[in-house]
């Protein structure tokens, strides 16, 4: 069984950044807005006009695929870093979008890489 999950990194315009690990491949802000990282940034950044949210999205072992529910996740973030480039995790591709505050849920861009 495979796990997928991703790194997302978030840059506001006012340049402030902030990465952590979710479940899935995340393509809007509704696969990020139960994330306690996502929110804590969001409320962080309420100045902001825009939230560049860079993913990388990973594969953790081998076979059929499954969404990593939050305590993987929580697991592989206790890792650290250097899990990302252990033999057994997988670069699955990267995709990108824009959030635009106050209204973190509408989308206007999604870029898939």
């Amino acid at each position: 069984m495979a796990v997928q999950f991703s790194k997302v990194t978030l840059t506001a315009d006012n340049g402030n950044t902030s990465a952590f690990l979710c479940s899935g491949c995340p393509i809007n802000t509704s696969d990020l807005a139960g994330w306690t990282a996502y929110q804590r940034f969001m409320s962080d950044n309420l100045d902001c006009k825009s939230v560049k949210a860079e993913v990388q999205t990973y594969l953790y072992g081998e076979g059929d695929v499954n969404i990593a529910n939050e305590y993987e996740v929580a697991y592989f973030t206790r890792r650290g870093e250097d899990f990302l480039t252990c033999s057994t995790v997988y670069p699955q591709g990267n995709s990108s979008f824009t959030i635009y505050p106050p209204d973190a849920f509408s989308i206007a861009e999604v870029i898939i890489q």
